[in-house]
């Protein structure tokens, strides 16, 4: 078969053998025009092949291993297979595309990070096709992808297993949090399967000395999205408070030596395929350890000086405009303080400004309302207290279902204090749902006159005006849009937006 003679990945000049010194990548001659993108690299893993196992490899072996090993079982099949039977056809078929996505650098990359993202589907007891690794249904008796006869069923076990509550299921907290184990990733197998080129091995040593997530890396990314589960709207208390525990669980564990050398076993036996009944045993009872020990230090008082840190440093976050940051500390000082006016006054602050007030789910409106009342109470003082209570009570009259509620509480958060621009785009958008077109218009205006960069009552007012059938001014108001965003957008381009 001809062969191009420079890599199709790197450009680099082709050995002898078709093979890409540099990168493990294969004369595309081999693969007779096979041509595979993300798409077909997906399908594969939606269809359950492993393609390491096809090829007889370890997923960890280098490009130039597995190219070696796809040369050797090509040649095991003729240069012009169209004369094979369909069994045999079958089984080529997989090879050309287990060979053509595992030599190819960035689809072997695709490949391995959706085998990554859909490890929580695999199951321990599927029965798993011996040629290619491609998943039997219970009522197959050969493969659909090559042929292959059924396994033989393994015998049952001699006595049920032992009584007990059902273990955890298998959770990696790394990923849970977006942080990378490195320090427990082996970048090369063994030296007798895998001759690894001086870069690759200057690149082992370096990650054999990485260090674990640090207790501050941890902090931040636990904290990061219990923020985010907290603030997303259309959960129920119920899963919103066991995702902040799930979160709070990994944070404890992976930012505590012991606890963390404990969970390291478990992840390397979860990432060798050991899905037994006593590691995950093991993990059940690390983790009800750490459920207790929160239990018992929920209650504990911080010293005076670290509530005074805290609440300094939310202080300061919020005079940085980063409310989101200033979240976490504000609500340890109000734990801490709960008759503090303006620990309280501060942490609702920071909820009504870590988001558009109108985008905030109902726990996060009912924190800043109870926080609120707390600041509120008999001889405290905080301006603009009042207004920001109609607000929060009229966003969770509209989150129920209460129109009529909704507007009599927003309309007296704006009489309260008139440049709350929030609430006149409540009104409007509350109008806009009843048909009352021109109020809509008034109180867009309203806000924008409040703040004039405000793009969603821009984009409410161009609307009202649509149906109100002013084209002039939606035309307008639509150029103001394009203004604020900028690039390629036109007026036309946003009327046909709001139109759709």
């Amino acid at each position: 078969m001809p062969l191009d003679p420079t890599c199709p990945s790197c450009s680099a000049p082709l050995g002898s053998d078709g093979i890409c010194s540099a990168c493990g990548s294969l004369a595309r001659g081999f693969f007779q025009g096979l041509d595979l993108g993300a798409p077909q690299v997906a399908a594969a893993v939606a269809r359950g092949l492993d393609l390491y196992r096809l090829l007889g490899v370890e997923q960890r072996a280098d490009a130039i291993s597995i190219a070696r090993q796809y040369r050797r079982l090509r040649a095991l099949f003729p240069d012009d297979p169209s004369a094979l039977a369909p069994e045999p056809r079958r089984k080529f078929e997989l090879l050309q595309i287990a060979g053509r996505i595992l030599t190819e650098p960035s689809l072997r990359a695709i490949y391995d990070r959706l085998l990554v993202s859909t490890a929580a589907d695999l199951q321990k007891d599927v029965v798993r096709c011996e040629s290619c690794g491609a998943p039997l249904r219970s009522d197959e008796p050969r493969c659909l992808y090559c042929g292959s006869p059924r396994p033989a069923a393994p015998m049952p076990p001699a006595a049920p297993p032992d009584a007990g509550p059902p273990p955890i299921e298998p959770v990696d907290l790394y990923a849970l949090l977006g942080l990378s184990p490195v320090h427990l990733i082996d970048p090369l197998p063994p030296a007798r399967t895998l001759r690894a080129s001086r870069p690759a091995r200057e690149a082992a040593m370096m990650l054999r000395g990485s260090q674990p997530p640090t207790p501050e890396e941890v902090d931040a990314a636990s904290y990061a999205l219990q923020r985010q589960t907290l603030l997303r709207p259309g959960l129920s208390p119920d899963e919103r408070e066991k995702r902040t525990e799930e979160l709070e669980i990994a944070r404890r564990i992976l930012r505590h030596d012991l606890l963390r050398s404990r969970y390291d076993a478990f992840w390397q036996a979860l990432r060798q395929g050991r899905f037994d009944h006593g590691q995950l045993e093991g993990l059940r009872t690390l983790i009800d350890e750490v459920r207790a020990d929160e239990t018992a230090t929920a209650g504990a008082a911080l010293p005076a000086d670290e509530v005074e840190a805290l609440l300094q440093q939310g202080r300061g976050l919020l005079a940085a405009g980063l409310p989101r940051e200033a979240l976490e500390p504000l609500r340890r000082v109000c734990e801490a303080l709960p008759q503090s006016a303006e620990a309280h006054a501060l942490y609702a602050r920071a909820i009504l400004s870590s988001a558009d007030p109108l985008d905030l789910g109902g726990h996060a409106l009912r924190q800043a309302l109870a926080a609120l009342e707390t600041a509120s109470h008999p001889g405290a003082s905080f301006p603009g207290s009042e207004a920001q209570r109609a607000l929060c009570r009229g966003l969770l009259a509209r989150d129920a279902g209460d129109m009529r509620q909704a507007e009599i509480e927003l309309e007296r958060a704006a009489q309260i204090d008139p440049s709350l621009a929030h609430a006149w785009r409540g009104l409007a958008a509350l109008a806009l749902g009843r048909g009352a077109h021109g109020e809509a218009i008034d109180h867009c205006r309203r806000a924008l006159a409040l703040d004039p960069r405000d793009e969603r009552a821009w984009l409410m007012l161009a609307g009202a005006c649509l149906r109100d059938r002013r084209h002039a001014e939606a035309r307008a108001a639509a150029g103001q849009i394009a203004a604020l965003r900028g690039g390629h957008a036109n007026a036309d381009k946003i009327l046909a937006e709001i139109a759709r």
